[in-house]
């Protein structure tokens, strides 16, 4: 007898990370253990030196994430103390994705809505078909949408689109998202997997210190002046200055190939 493949499914090929939420007869929707282990690897690749972006995407063509699987909120979200449980879980992943220290892209085919979106927002980068819809849910569920999920909102397309999103509860087009900034691109469904694979590629062939550095500080640029941490960032671009990355490229360059960066 076969054995049903995971939910999950993690792969890492060359510098480059994968990850797949592999359950697409239910959309793609997110059990509480499949937020478990999406947090537990999380984790592993932040810390692995030979993972220098990572990919996450859906299973098929129907849906990227359709959000949590509320099938189980009646047994496992049905009291105050439950839904505490739940929210601490689900909100380690979030931690985890928003902090990972290596760049992130979110590779989105059919629907991405509620957690589904989330999850897209906190990658780095999105990379949609343009066949794609985006949606958050909670006004047809009865749901209240916390501060922390409308920040996260708020911080990728302008509050005016957010009250569309949220107000509506309706699918919008990738056309939309792109033109609200929710999205990097949206690109024809038959080319997004090169689209992706190739920017993945361009990513990770550069000096990995230098790009972690990027993401850090453009962390730290968005925040108000006075939460900025200018110390980190003067000490991530004097660590750069210093690597034996640095002294790589300027060699490469002056020989007229490729540089061979090893993060360190």
């Amino acid at each position: 007898m076969v054995e049903p493949a995971p939910p999950l499914l993690s792969e890492r090929d060359g510098y480059i990370a994968r990850l797949t939420i592999n359950r697409a007869e239910k959309r793609n929707a997110m059990t509480l253990a499949m937020w478990r282990a999406l947090g537990d690897q999380l984790e592993v690749w932040a810390e692995d030196p030979q993972v220098r972006v990572l990919v996450l995407t859906g299973a098929g063509d129907k849906s990227f994430c359709a959000g949590n699987d509320i099938s189980e909120f009646p047994e496992l979200r049905a009291t105050p103390e439950q839904r505490a449980a739940y929210d601490k879980i689900t909100t380690r992943v979030y931690s985890a994705l928003r902090e990972f220290p290596k760049p992130t892209i979110a590779k989105i085919r059919g629907f991405c809505i509620g957690g589904g979106l989330e999850l897209a927002q906190l990658c780095d980068l999105q990379i949609a078909a343009d066949t794609c819809e985006f949606a958050v849910t909670p006004a047809r569920l009865g749901i209240g949408y916390k501060l922390d999920d409308i920040l996260l909102l708020t911080s990728n397309i302008s509050a005016k689109h957010a009250k569309e999103l949220l107000f509506t509860a309706r699918r919008f087009p990738a056309s939309d998202a792109l033109r609200w900034g929710l999205i990097n691109r949206a690109v024809d469904e038959e080319t997004l997997d090169e689209t992706v694979d190739d920017l993945a590629t361009e990513i990770a062939a550069n000096a990995p210190l230098s790009v972690a550095a990027a993401k850090a500080i453009v962390h730290e640029a968005v925040k108000e002046e006075s939460q900025r941490d200018r110390d980190l960032t003067a000490r991530l671009v004097i660590e750069c200055d210093a690597s034996e990355d640095r002294q790589e490229g300027q060699k490469a360059f002056a020989e007229k190939r490729k540089p061979e960066f090893k993060g360190r």
